[in-house]
């Protein structure tokens, strides 16, 4: 785009000037002979009130303003008109003065003097119109570059912000996207491609067919719901949901969108863009699992133990369910802190944590809530007998024999039992009945687990 106003430009405006001067010209003609009429009759009246003697002195002024003001047709008009005034009503009257001679010498005069300043105006009218043009032509070249520096400063600016926007999409990772609600069809941008694994060119797909099976389930209806949602109500779309990559990799990604209407207000298109958040999908899930689970064995810990402690109870409440709640805790673990330091404690921890938690059913649940103090939920636990079983089997497994560098440690498991309803309808009460059995594990011998009441 250059900078200067083009040769069309240009030329339109002198077209367009030159024609309002020919507009022009006719009317200012007619009303300049008029002038011209008149100021003979002027000059003529003020003649004749002078005393004989300079014929044309009131003549030439009267030529000479209408050749500046009414331009030199009716300046010559005027002109005319003084030769003849003078030489029928002027001359006669000076004639016995004069002589004839000297009058026809002094309109010849009269007439050169006329011509040289009819020249000499109408060139300094045409040098005054020429500047007037060069003037208007300049500031109409000026509007044109200022017009194109503005345009061309503002298509550098969409360049710059254009530039900016795909760098930012980049660092983001970000694509684009846009859905025709009348083909059901969408094209999606390199970035966007790839996050669906379609590739790594920009593709156009068909939303039902090619991009739905890309979707979670739990994601999808959803997702199109939000979808439809948008278009019926004009209103702009955010969602999350992840996408099954061919790989077997799940992805997660936020899509933003905004309708495009017609001119009718009907909505055509929508627009968007994606970003891929399974960093931050990931990093929620880590930080939930860690406030809920203990850090050196994986286990749940206390907080979690008591959500699920409490919708247990809940259960019994309201459908009568049973349930046994455990309490364990290693036998003399402070011991081998002591004699083997805290390195060989945590693995140890790991280690027996790893074996109980091998012994309960998927539906139970296994907590460490302190040192070495876990504790189970046992599900569906109707007879008493089910809890002895697997509190045997978990002692069994916890006095088998470890090696850890180096050394042969033998710990053993004490266990104390409670029974929902039966010892306690509260978490409160049911956990104290299974921590003082508890205790009269510990106390009866170690290696055995005792039921509360």
């Amino acid at each position: 785009m250059s900078g200067a106003p083009s040769i069309e430009h240009v030329d339109r405006a002198n077209v367009d000037r030159t024609l309002s001067i020919e507009r022009r010209e006719p009317r200012a003609a007619r009303y300049g002979y008029a002038i011209a009429i008149a100021a003979v009759l002027c000059a003529l009246a003020a003649r004749a009130a002078l005393p004989p003697g300079l014929p044309f002195i009131t003549f030439y002024p009267a030529v000479i303003l209408t050749a500046y003001f009414c331009g030199l047709g009716p300046a010559l008009v005027c002109t005319i008109l003084s030769g003849v005034a003078v030489w029928y009503a002027v001359l006669p009257s000076n004639l016995p003065a004069t002589g004839a001679s000297s009058a026809a010498i002094a309109l010849i005069l009269f007439g050169i003097v006329v011509g040289i300043n009819l020249i000499l105006i109408e060139r300094m009218r045409r040098a005054s119109d020429a500047n007037a043009a060069l003037a208007q032509s300049t500031r109409q070249l000026m509007v044109e570059l200022q017009r194109e520096t503005s345009l061309r400063m503002a298509n550098e600016q969409l360049a710059e912000k254009t530039l900016l926007l795909d760098l930012a999409l980049q660092a983001a990772d970000a694509g684009t996207w846009r859905y025709c609600v009348r083909t059901g069809r969408a094209q999606l941008s390199e970035q966007m491609a790839r996050h669906h694994g379609f590739g790594d060119q920009p593709i156009e797909i068909d939303v039902e067919r090619d991009w739905r099976p890309r979707i979670h389930p739990d994601d999808a209806e959803r997702t199109l719901r939000d979808l439809g949602a948008a278009i019926a109500g004009r209103t702009k779309v955010v969602t999350d949901f992840r996408v099954l990559l061919p790989d077997g990799r799940v992805r997660w990604i936020t899509g933003l969108g905004q309708v495009e209407t017609d001119a009718a207000g009907a909505v055509t298109a929508v627009v968007g863009l994606s970003l891929d958040i399974t960093a931050r999908k990931e990093a929620e899930a880590k930080i939930a699992h860690m406030a809920c689970h203990d850090p050196l064995t994986g286990l749940a810990n206390r907080t979690l133990f008591h959500d699920r402690l409490d919708a247990e109870i809940a259960r019994v409440r309201r459908h009568g369910a049973t349930f046994a709640l455990f309490c364990l805790d290693i036998d003399r673990f402070k011991a081998v802190n002591d004699t083997h330091g805290h390195s060989v404690g945590d693995a140890l921890l790991r280690i027996v944590a790893a074996r109980l938690q091998a012994v309960i059913r998927t539906e139970d649940m296994l907590a460490r809530i302190g040192g070495d103090e876990f504790v189970i939920i046992q599900t569906q636990a109707e007879q008493p007998e089910s809890a002895s079983a697997l509190a045997e089997r978990l002692i069994g497994t916890v006095e088998q024999p470890i090696e850890l560098e180096g050394h042969t440690l033998s710990v053993s498991l004490s266990v104390g039992i409670a029974l929902a309803p039966a010892d306690g309808h509260d978490p409160l009460s049911l956990y104290n009945s299974a921590d003082r059995a508890l205790y009269r594990a510990k106390a009866q011998g170690r290696n055995t687990f005792r039921f509360a009441g």
